[in-house]
């Protein structure tokens, strides 16, 4: 039975707790205040977690909140880097979030065992989604899910990963949108208009520039982000 929830999850991480499957070992990277692991304790999603930390302040900041919602038996607290002092057979579902792109992939990186088609990664970019999707794609891994949230002024992505070992180059669009669909939410829209402003800026940079190749590359993607409003009946486009 679940126990009592004493706090709320940020929309960010109420979306990847979501993505855990239920009954699975978890573990959960640059954890920070441990809340992820100790809500998925509390709500009785997972039996049991690992939670780790690059330094000593959130390792310490979590072990206070371990004790605060006893969970001190259930939770392993471990200050390493990335999965550097986690174990295959400890780890089912794996989140990596609140860090940059490349971050969360030099993380996967340097853990070659999380590619067994049995796990599954929990990515939540802060920035550089773009270069984690094309990581992800050309190293064998698929975007089961990802779902677009909102948290503040910003919309991000959450994404639920397998390992199949189906390698292929991305599009430049499904680096910047993955399987988001304007149509399947308003956070899903908000956040493609949010790389539509993003990339107008890099585009703005290589007109002032005159890189007319790049330029045209990026509107190559802002026309194909347009059609797809375009083809979401009624949701306007910027």
């Amino acid at each position: 039975m679940a126990e009592a929830l004493l706090f709320q999850l940020n929309p960010r991480l109420k979306a990847a707790a979501e993505f855990v499957r239920r009954g699975k070992k978890f573990v959960d990277i640059g954890t920070d205040h441990a809340y992820l692991p100790i809500w998925l304790l509390k709500s009785g999603t997972c039996p049991q977690a690992i939670a780790t930390d690059l330094r000593e302040g959130p390792i310490l900041r979590a072990t206070h909140n371990a004790f605060r919602y006893r969970v001190q038996n259930r939770l392993v607290l471990r200050q390493c880097d990335g999965l550097a002092a986690v174990a295959p057979e400890e780890a089912d579902d794996i989140a990596i979030a609140g860090m940059g792109g490349e971050l969360i992939a030099r993380i996967i990186e340097q853990a070659p065992w999380v590619r067994e088609e049995q796990k599954r990664l929990i990515l939540q970019p802060m920035t550089a989604a773009e270069e984690l999707r094309r990581y992800l794609r050309r190293n064998g891994f698929s975007i089961l899910q990802e779902r677009a949230v909102r948290d503040g002024d910003h919309v991000y992505t959450v994404m639920q990963v397998q390992y199949t070992g189906e390698q292929e180059e991305p599009s430049a669009l499904f680096c910047y949108t993955g399987r988001l669909d304007p149509k399947n939410s308003a956070d899903a829209a908000d956040y493609i208009r949010q790389q539509q402003r993003h990339l107008s800026n890099i585009q703005q940079g290589f007109r002032i520039r005159g890189e007319q190749e790049q330029e045209e590359q990026i509107g190559l993607i802002l026309r194909r982000m347009d059609e797809m409003f375009q083809e979401s009946s009624g949701i306007p486009s910027e």
